[in-house]
């Protein structure tokens, strides 16, 4: 299976690129987290501040999909500022002029009713203040704007051409998190409708 044409592979680059316009790399972090940090997580990327966290959160299909899936995916951005002047700093700006609050302000716009020709359009849903749980320096500030790209795909780009191709799955399942653990591989064939 080709997977290198499906929604959330295919949009992670492109959302990407689009904060580098504004964003670059030599002074932000932009990398994939998980929805939801641990404690360890976060103080890693906040070390690493200012951070971008590019997270999938879901799917939302369409309702009148038929049999084309399409609908939005779901995205977060977990921005991480950090300073070591005065708390307010934290949202203002430090010497470099950089600050929570001008981090949001334009990953807001950046992602706002973005036309990716072809691939689909992005639109901010929500952008809100969060705290990490368990953390209690006062020198960080954290946000996060959710936004969604919607797109629409078939089994096509999985090169999934045959009748054939759909007669089994294979399937591998991971037993444990342990990335080195032994695996089960089985293979499915599902009931034919006569």
């Amino acid at each position: 299976m080709d997977l290198s044409l499906t929604p959330i592979r295919s949009q992670e680059p492109l959302i990407i690129e689009r904060l580098r316009l504004a964003f670059p790399e030599k002074t932000f972090a932009i990398q994939r987290v998980p929805q939801v940090l641990s404690i360890k997580e976060f103080t890693k990327y906040a070390s690493a501040s200012p951070f971008i966290g590019l997270a999938w959160t879901g799917m939302r299909p369409d309702p009148a999909s038929g049999r084309m899936l399409k609908g939005v995916m779901q995205w977060r951005l977990v921005l991480i500022y950090k300073t070591s002047n005065t708390l307010e700093a934290r949202f203002k700006g430090d010497a470099r002029g950089l600050g929570l609050d001008a981090m949001l302000d334009v990953a807001m716009v950046l992602l706002q009713g973005v036309d990716f020709k072809g691939q689909g359009h992005t639109a901010v849903t929500l952008a809100n203040s969060v705290i990490a749980d368990g953390w209690s320096d006062d020198d960080i500030a954290i946000a996060q704007v959710d936004f969604t790209f919607s797109f629409a795909t078939t089994p096509a780009p999985l090169g999934l051409m045959t009748v054939d191709d759909f007669l089994s799955l294979g399937i591998t399942w991971a037993i444990n998190d342990d990335p080195n653990a032994d695996t089960v591989a089985d293979e499915l064939t599902p009931p034919q409708e006569i």
